[in-house]
């Protein structure tokens, strides 16, 4: 039986997968997940296929529900392949709530270049404060075991990215590893452009993110526009 909590996830999980297709950071290819706090249950969104194609036309009801060995245990569709990202960093990370999994461009061209995603803008450097650890592979995280790889490389970060293929980005809620995601991304295109350039970025100072974590709004606001766009995109 569903919970009040777990059918507000799956609201969240769909709008997650909504803003990620609208800022362009998904294609029909990745996805979000939550876990049910207090549970091994994770609401996902399912895997694609010739029903299940862009992820800003699913809802709530189109979430899946597997548990931490990525089997299906509620939902009318298959988990994506790569469940196992989610899963095993759940298992490894008590503290994540949400995992997010794009193909998103900049961010996976710098991993690419091993150009580091440096803290330039100020609210951006509050959720990437430095650049994400590499997991070396581009192959599909598919068994458990890479799952494992994967998670122990993320270690105790907030983003880890996965070679020519990706990005993971993780946090205690859904909201903040959506609006993380689109963070990264910002950050990455601007030392994309600064490279370009042959300067070297200043970048924000540590002191720096603690005085702006203290000056800058929740995540909640963020997350409100980001929806707004998704709203437009529809009318």
């Amino acid at each position: 039986m569903r919970t009040d909590a777990e059918r507000e996830i799956r609201g969240l999980v769909a709008d997650a997968g909504r803003i990620l297709d609208e800022l362009g950071l998904v294609d029909y290819l990745g996805h979000a997940s939550a876990r049910v706090p207090g549970t091994d249950r994770v609401v996902i969104k399912p895997k694609h296929s010739p029903r299940v194609r862009s992820m800003a036309a699913l809802g709530p009801q189109d979430m899946v529900v597997v548990d931490l060995d990525g089997k299906l245990i509620e939902g009318d569709d298959r988990p994506p392949a790569e469940v196992f990202i989610h899963t095993e960093i759940y298992r490894a990370r008590p503290d994540v709530g949400s995992v997010v999994h794009t193909h998103q461009p900049s961010a996976t061209l710098a991993g690419v270049l091993g150009l580091p995603i440096e803290p330039t803008l100020h609210v951006p450097a509050t959720f990437v404060p430095a650049d994400p650890p590499l997991w070396p592979h581009p192959i599909l995280v598919t068994t458990p075991e890479l799952g494992r790889d994967l998670a122990a490389t993320l270690g105790g970060e907030r983003f880890c990215h996965l070679r020519g293929h990706g990005i993971a980005s993780v946090a205690e809620d859904v909201r903040h590893a959506t609006v993380g995601a689109a963070m990264l991304e910002q950050l990455a295109e601007v030392s994309l452009r600064a490279a370009q350039t042959g300067l070297t970025p200043k970048v924000v100072t540590p002191e720096e993110i603690e005085i702006l974590q203290g000056q800058l709004a929740g995540v909640e606001g963020r997350w409100a526009y980001y929806l707004q766009l998704c709203e437009r995109s529809r009318a």
